[in-house]
């Protein structure tokens, strides 16, 4: 486990959601199988899990955000990778 997050460092982005800038930190992680999804938190609770799909939309594995939201979190993702 110690050397994904070596490969795979945590980091911060800045999206609106519900109507206010909020800064997310996101932890990239992946599955037993290897498939990589990011763990979403603000502040110390996690609001959201979210991995790109087979047809590369960003959908939502965990949480209650809507799919706007879920996509401009992923979008900002992209940006930082």
């Amino acid at each position: 486990m110690a050397e994904l997050e070596l490969h795979n460092p945590e980091f911060d982005i800045v999206i609106n959601l519900d109507g206010q800038s909020k800064t997310i930190t996101v932890k990239p992680d992946e599955t037993s199988d290897g498939v990589e999804y990011f763990v979403c938190k603000s502040g110390d609770e996690q609001i959201t899990q979210i991995r790109l799909d087979e047809d590369q939309k960003w959908e939502q594995l965990w949480g209650e955000l809507s799919d706007e939201e879920v996509a401009a979190i992923g979008e900002a993702i992209e940006q930082k990778k």
